[in-house]
């Protein structure tokens, strides 16, 4: 974190620093720092390390007490937390009487009801006003305000089905709520003053995580991975805004970066391979699937794979067997499973039965389909029920398919694509896997009726922008419409997403062919250089748009810890 945001904020906090070395204010500050880029076991170590530097400085045991909150990971130890706060104090008097300043008891209050008695939507949600009456009390205070809207954050469901309420059934959804529109005003107002402050950029990057409001935060996105170089999750968040926007090299950049990170930071730790931001891995092999980077998607499963299968880490079976089976649905490469029966997950499960149905398999197919009932009335599988159901009708459609059903799969995908389109906007990468308006286009058109397969592609690239299979089938569509202007343009995208794909690809041909014969003879013959200046010219101008966008917008506006890994990858799932 740059100096500039670092400096003072022992101050920030009400902290009295002439109470307190200058040892333990750089501690604490390093912690602080880390608590808000979700980096816990890192914030966790600093606080404790600012507690033995000096045992009565109250913040660190407050800061250590927060590493046990995971907020929008859904991810939290109570009792871990209670017993913090019990080495500061016996009863929540004796922990006040520790604090040096107003704030400090503020604070200290404040977490008090985060980790007191009732559920924890409850508890959250006491939390949140409690945060609420000290941004009322002092709200040019950045660290309270950025607190603060973090807490509203943990009071709304980011799932799809949402989290359940005691009282209320379900948590309101955060996309186009008003807790997003307050959210995003405190943390603005906070960006206003301290433009690199590390909680308000990576709070409004997770408060704007869908794809009508992605754009809005596409200026904290980028600054938010300079303002914090070192943190696997800070260079991670900014690739969930580019994905909402379909920015695929910019996205891919980011899980890179991410993954380095962790990898840089395992081996500063001393730990296993095992810790390392798989979560990251897995969407950056979507992003290279999205360029049509087949090769090197495939060689992100050698990344994982080899863990799992000679040491044993079944923590990571979910994130490798989500790996597969994007690798095989992108790249629609059937063979990939062959006959297999066995999975590790329900994306897994689905891929399957999808490429078993497509290599006349009929039994794995129905196995799959059969399964996935199952396990969409399971409880087991929490908020991706709805998703497991889709898929269930989308296996059942595709056996349809095979059998020679035409019109029943037809029916099947309509019905599926209805149910996706009221689950909540996507957050991260697509659920179901294979988004059901897609597949719906996709089999429309292999059964000749293009003109029907269009709006299905439409809806689904309002769920999934820039999706390349979905750009690609309204390119399909449109040139066996005749419509070979459009069909042209939708080529043109689709060439900027493959960039740099795999030469070997036949859609490239595919769509070179389409743009060349819109061309004159002699134009022909300059056919390459025409397509590199379309595609150039393609993603300058969605980049000037952008920037113009979000330059006008601006102005107007894990891992628990300590942390099993089995617990980090549970949580990470949720996000």
């Amino acid at each position: 974190m740059p100096a500039c945001a670092a400096a003072g904020l022992l101050l920030a906090l009400g902290v009295r620093s002439s109470a307190h070395g200058g040892d333990v204010q750089s501690v604490f500050e390093r912690g602080l720092a880390a608590l808000h880029q979700f980096e816990y076991e890192d914030a966790n170590e600093a606080f404790q390390q600012a507690q033995r530097v000096d045992p009565g400085f109250a913040m660190g045991y407050w800061g250590e007490a927060m590493t046990y909150n995971q907020t929008l990971w859904r991810n939290e130890n109570v009792p871990a937390a209670r017993q913090v706060l019990a080495r500061l104090g016996s009863t929540p008097a004796a922990r006040a009487a520790g604090a040096t300043t107003p704030k400090e008891k503020a604070w200290l209050s404040a977490v008090e009801i985060l980790f007191g008695e009732g559920d924890a939507t409850t508890r959250h949600r006491h939390y949140a006003d409690a945060m609420g009456r000290m941004h009322g009390g002092d709200p040019d205070d950045p660290e309270v305000a950025s607190f603060y809207a973090l807490a509203l954050l943990g009071t709304v469901s980011r799932g799809l089905i949402g989290s359940a309420d005691a009282h209320e059934g379900h948590m309101p959804a955060l996309a186009g709520g008003d807790i997003q529109s307050r959210v995003a005003a405190i943390l603005q107002s906070v960006l206003a003053s301290h433009p690199h402050h590390p909680g308000a950029l990576h709070y409004l990057v997770h408060d704007y995580d869908d794809p009508e409001h992605a754009r809005l935060a596409l200026v904290a996105a980028r600054a938010l991975a300079k303002v914090a170089p070192e943190s696997s999750h800070a260079l991670h968040m900014p690739s969930h805004i580019f994905l909402q926007l379909g920015l695929w090299r910019d996205a891919a950049s980011s899980d890179r970066a991410a993954f380095d990170a962790s990898k840089a930071w395992v081996q500063r730790k001393n730990l296993g391979p095992a810790m390392r931001n798989y979560h990251a891995l897995s969407w950056l092999q979507y992003e290279l699937l999205q360029r049509g980077r087949y090769r090197e998607a495939r060689e992100t499963i050698g990344e994982l794979e080899p863990l799992v299968q000679a040491d044993g880490a079944r923590s990571l079976l979910s994130d490798l067997s989500s790996m597969r089976a994007r690798y095989a649905i992108e790249t629609r490469r059937w063979d990939f499973f062959g006959a297999e029966r066995s999975f590790g997950n329900v994306n897994d499960l689905f891929a399957i039965g999808m490429s078993a149905s497509r290599l006349g398999h009929a039994d794995v197919a129905d196995m799959s389909r059969q399964t996935l009932a199952a396990r969409a009335q399971s409880e087991q599988e929490g908020d991706l029920r709805p998703a497991i159901a889709i898929m269930e009708r989308e296996t059942a459609a595709l056996i349809d398919l095979a059998a020679g059903r035409r019109d029943q799969a037809v029916q099947t995908l309509q019905a599926a694509t209805r149910a996706e389109l009221q689950l909540p906007p996507p957050l991260g990468l697509p659920a179901p896997i294979k988004p059901a308006p897609e597949l719906l286009g996709e089999v429309l058109l292999e059964l000749k009726r293009p003109n029907e397969a269009i709006e299905p592609f439409e809806q689904a690239l309002r769920r999934n922008p820039n999706r390349s299979l979905s750009v690609l089938g309204l390119a399909r569509a449109a040139a066996a419409l005749g419509r070979t202007e459009t069909a042209r343009e939708r080529y043109v995208e689709l060439m900027t997403n493959f960039d740099a794909a795999d030469r070997d690809l036949p859609e490239l041909e595919e769509a070179r062919r389409v743009i060349e014969g819109t061309r004159s003879p002699q134009t022909r013959t300059t056919s390459g250089a025409i397509i590199a200046v379309a595609v150039v010219v393609s993603a300058a101008v969605l980049l000037v748009v952008l920037r113009f966008t979000t330059h006008d917008s601006a102005q107007r506006q894990r891992r628990s810890f300590p942390a099993r890994a089995e617990r980090r990858r549970r949580a990470r799932e949720r996000r």
